[in-house]
This record gives structure tokens, sequence and C-alpha cells, in this order.
């Protein structure tokens, strides 16, 4: 199956790369781009066909994947609707099922939402899925993003809190690395080992997570020993309301998010 990318940018580009490490054979990669640049950079770092043209890619893949900014949209689905109907997966932000059925009208097309770990294996992608797309069709185009992380369908109506959660969340978890070593700094640390530190530690407590069957909470309460350090810190943390600021954080998001969708 050939997959063609409309688009290799910062999410487009994260794609391809966890692909290939995935195994996908890059002759089954293709790309189209703006700029020949682009198109040469594309085809020596990853080895795959790279073109200008959206049609040559349209014409040559199984399935289109759209990565591009969502102004851009219009103008890519109007090259690619007079060839012949496969499907379209959509991962531009605010392409609502709805307008891309009304832009592809018969078409089969997939909304996703991917979030840039899936470079390394380890992305969420959520899927919506058009009125057009089979049983089959849909176990296909999961199989895809399977092997790059974990998978998870939900209504539209939900899409824009999850990718709130997932899709901007590890801006969100950067800025919490950053913080925390930061903070450590301040207390003497050299920068490169508050990083370090900070970031094996999140890394360490988001497998605690995945892997016990007790809640996020009930682990902070485990690890916050009463009297103790921890939970001296624990309570600083409370009283800045890190609850509180999250909430905001996501629901500025979701805000946004429907803004774009014009919701």
């Amino acid at each position: 199956m050939k997959l063609g990318f409309i688009g290799a940018g910062e999410m487009g580009g994260a794609l391809i790369k966890g692909l290939l490490k995935s195994g996908w054979p890059k002759e089954d990669v293709l790309a189209s781009v703006s700029s020949a640049d682009s198109a040469r950079r594309l085809t020596q770092q990853y080895g795959i066909a790279a073109y200008t043209d959206n049609r040559q890619t349209t014409q040559k893949a199984d399935v289109l994947l759209i990565a591009v900014k969502p102004a851009v949209v219009p103008q890519v689905l109007a090259e690619i609707k007079t060839a012949a109907v496969k499907p379209v997966v959509c991962m531009a932000l605010g392409w609502t099922l709805e307008k891309l059925q009304t832009a592809l009208p018969g078409w089969p097309v997939v909304r996703i939402m991917p979030n840039t770990p899936l470079a390394l294996g380890e992305g969420v992608t959520l899927f919506a899925f058009g009125k057009e797309v089979s049983a089959a069709l849909r176990r296909q185009v999961e199989s895809i993003f399977c092997r790059l992380g974990k998978t998870v369908e939900l209504p539209e109506s939900l899409f824009d809190a999850g990718t709130a959660v997932s899709g901007s969340g590890p801006a969100f978890v950067y800025a919490f690395i950053d913080a925390l070593a930061q903070a450590g700094m301040l207390q003497g640390l050299a920068r490169e080992q508050a990083v370090e530190l900070a970031v094996q530690t999140v890394i360490g407590a988001a497998k605690m997570v995945a892997v016990e069957k007790i809640s996020p909470a009930a682990l902070a309460q485990k690890v916050a020993t009463p009297g103790g350090c921890t939970a001296a810190g624990m309570a600083a943390l409370q009283t800045a309301n890190l609850t509180d600021t999250l909430a905001k954080t996501v629901a500025a998001t979701v805000a946004k998010a429907k803004e774009i969708s014009g919701k």
C-alpha cells in the first residue's frame, strides 16, 4: 500500500520518520512539498520519492494523507478531487468530516489528530471516520498508525478535547519538564544534570502510570509519605493549584480549536 503525503512539515515529517523506522518500505512512501529544495531534502534524508506537484502524489498513492496547514487545505482538495476516488486522511486542525465530505463528495474521508512522539513509536493518533469509510478501510487506516503508538477513535464532538490533551499535550509536558529542570537549577543543579533528571523522571513516572493498575493520584499519594519532603512539595503544588492551571490550559486549547473549526 502506497502512502502519499501532501505536506511533509513538522507533523508530516514525523509520520514519515516513524513509519520508516517501523519498517514501512520507503518505496511505498511518497510526498509532495512546496519547493524543489524540500523535495530533494526528503529524498536525501529518507530515500522516498518526493515531488512539487500534488497531482503526482495523488495519482501514485493508494491512500492520501493531507498534512498541510489548515489554510492550504482548500487548494489541496481542489487539486486532488479530479483524480480517481481514494481514501483521504486529513490531519489539518479544524477540518471536520462535514467540511471534508462537502469538498470531496462520495470520497472515503478520515479525520485524524496525531502527535509528534509518533516519530519515536510513542505517539497518540485520534480518529473520526466519514460515512463512506467501510469497516475494512477503518482497520486498514488504523493499522498504519498502530505501528506508531496508541490509536483512539472519538466522536467528533470530543475531537477538540482529545486534541487538547494528546495533540497539544506534548507541548505542555515539555513546559513541565523545563520548569522542573529550572527549579532544580535554582537549588544548585547544573542545567544538563537538571534536564537529565527531569526527563528521566517523567519517562519513569509515565511508565508507572501505564503499568500500574491504580490512578495517577493514588500513585502520587504512595510517594508522598505524610510528613516527608515529597508531601511538603505536594502541598506547595496544591497551593499553586496545578489542576486548575491545566484545566484552564486545556480549555483555552479547546476554545481555539473550536474557533478555527468555525464552531
